[in-house]
């Protein structure tokens, strides 16, 4: 049953950031978790994928309840890869989730996950680039 389910979630780049949205509310870990399971390369670096979440674990604490989130960016290249990113709503500071997806073949697989909390620090560097 949960290979089904994992399957249906590969079907489209949109739901595999859907169902990782809807994990995270309750349980970001397993969000991440369940990001990286869609690509079976990533077992590959485990060191790499322990230390994003502890890092984000570690900073929970820091910024608060969640309330939701918002889509920054989408980005493309070609038909089998694509950038999303995403702000994540907390009391404190925002967090930006970016996630490039990719299509080898008939299923769409995370190739790559980061967050940081730099959005803000890119907001103003922004303004001052639109100011000329």
């Amino acid at each position: 049953m949960i290979f089904i389910t994992q399957l249906k979630a590969q079907s489209s780049e949109k739901e595999i950031t859907t169902e990782f949205l809807r994990i995270f509310e309750t349980e970001p870990m397993k969000a991440m978790d369940y990001a990286f399971s869609t690509n079976t390369w990533m077992e590959r670096n485990i060191d790499g994928i322990e230390s994003l979440k502890t890092k984000f674990k570690d900073i929970l604490p820091l910024i608060g309840d969640y309330y939701g989130y918002e889509v920054i960016t989408e980005k493309s290249v070609g038909n089998n890869l694509k950038l999303i990113s995403f702000m994540l709503k907390y009391d404190r500071q925002p967090v930006r989730f970016t996630f490039v997806l990719y299509k080898p073949n008939d299923k769409w697989q995370v190739q790559n996950l980061n967050w940081d909390v730099d959005i803000d620090d890119e907001l103003e560097e922004s303004a001052k680039l639109n100011h000329n």
